[in-house]
């Protein structure tokens, strides 16, 4: 197996011309003038929408006892808050969740064993 080269990709830091590019931007004003007002209708029903967005329901997911029992421990009772919370910003953090889905080393022996396993019961 070769060696993993990192690519570039939009979660690489910004560089000092891009920098200075979105800080020029900063200054300028920001044109609405092609965007149609709204009326009070539509603002009646994107009201009545955001306030069904933040509704909450229920939701089950298995979890390992041994990480409920960790945010317990750190969290206390509003564990369950803070791991809502936490969920709530994923959409932010994509470039973290990316990287949580990256298999683990041991993740990676295990399924080399198993490929192993399937090459030596084939022969």
């Amino acid at each position: 197996m070769g060696m993993v080269q990192h690519k570039s990709s939009i979660f690489d830091p910004l560089t000092e011309e891009q920098l200075a590019e979105l800080a020029a931007l900063e200054s300028r004003p920001i044109d609405f003038s092609d965007i149609p007002p709204s009326t009070p209708e539509e603002l009646a029903e994107l009201r009545q929408h955001m306030k069904e967005m933040r509704k909450k329901v229920m939701f089950s997911i298995r979890l390992q006892k041994s990480t409920i029992l960790w945010w317990k421990r750190h969290f206390g009772a509003g564990y369950t808050s803070l791991i809502s919370r936490l969920i709530d910003e994923a959409p932010n953090n994509t470039h973290w969740i990316k990287e949580c889905m990256q298999p683990t080393p041991g993740e990676v022996f295990a399924n080399q064993r198993k490929e192993r396993e399937k090459l030596a019961l084939k022969k």
